[in-house]
């Protein structure tokens, strides 16, 4: 019976060592969702990107999907997830004020930042998209660039009040600040980064008034549909095909914007993991 029962508890050890390393063949990372698709590379990078991880080659990855920069980053960190995806210029932020994380770039992976507008309001679109192609011919972009984006990357964007025209058209435009050094509220609750540079400048132009409406990251389709705002900043793929009228979380009729800003995706790692 003794020999019994060691035979037992030994097959039972083996089933239970058997089980935990199935779970560790599960790799999890995550990535803030600025767009319906995620952050993650295309399947064709996975050899790449488990090597680059140093996990098996026979690991599964499992995708966790973050609306909320703050919590994606408090699970890196405790080692929940063992990189986030995002994009170069919030990783860059992320780093610059905190020297726990290091960031690995991808080339081969380009977001393309726009604004997106509901299908039905073809007068505000033609104001953002109009502003956004005359700034990108004329070298405003360019210049924005180099004057405002690595100023807020290594030090928290200042608030700045937007441009006010009496008796103009007040346009409502939804925000997270919830992707840094793009879109950022400061502590006084007040919104700032380089997409407030942007609407101040398309503002000029367009002699219209801006309104800040905070939204959560994942309300941004339906605060459209709803006509809670009238427009909200977005990110796609620069292989996406559907640059005029698009179906976004299951919101029919958006339109996007020309893109204002292209940058690589980016992860963002603990320096103590190798």
């Amino acid at each position: 019976m003794k020999r019994m029962i060691a035979v037992l508890l030994a097959g039972l050890m083996i089933l239970s060592l058997a089980s935990c390393g199935g779970k560790d063949d599960v790799v999890t990372r995550g990535a803030l969702e600025m767009e319906g698709e995620g952050l993650f590379v295309s399947e064709e990078h996975e050899a790449h990107r488990k090597e680059e991880d140093g996990v098996s080659s026979d690991a599964t990855y499992e995708r966790v999907n973050y609306s909320n920069l703050s919590a994606a980053l408090m699970d890196l960190e405790s080692g929940k997830i063992i990189k986030l995806s995002v994009t170069e210029s919030v990783a860059n932020y992320v780093a610059a004020h905190n020297d726990k994380f290091t960031v690995s770039v991808n080339k081969e992976n380009l977001k393309n930042f726009s604004m997106m507008t509901s299908e039905s309001n073809t007068k505000v679109y033609d104001i953002l998209n109009n502003a956004i192609k005359a700034m990108k011919e004329d070298g405003t972009l360019d210049s924005l660039m180099e004057s405002e984006l690595m100023a807020y990357i290594n030090s928290d964007p200042e608030p700045k009040d937007l441009p006010h025209f009496d008796g103009a058209r007040t346009i409502k435009i939804g925000v997270t600040g919830d992707l840094p050094p793009m879109d950022f509220v400061a502590a006084n609750g007040k919104a700032a980064g380089f997409n407030i540079a942007l609407l101040t400048e398309i503002a000029n132009r367009a002699q219209v008034n801006f309104e800040l409406v905070q939204i959560e990251t994942d309300a941004r389709a339906m605060a459209l549909s709803s006509g809670k705002v009238d427009a909200v900043f977005w990110t796609r793929s620069s292989t996406c095909t559907k640059c005029g009228a698009t179906s976004v979380n299951g919101v029919e009729g958006i339109l996007a914007t020309e893109s204002y800003f292209t940058d690589y995706s980016a992860s963002l790692k603990l320096k103590s993991d190798k």
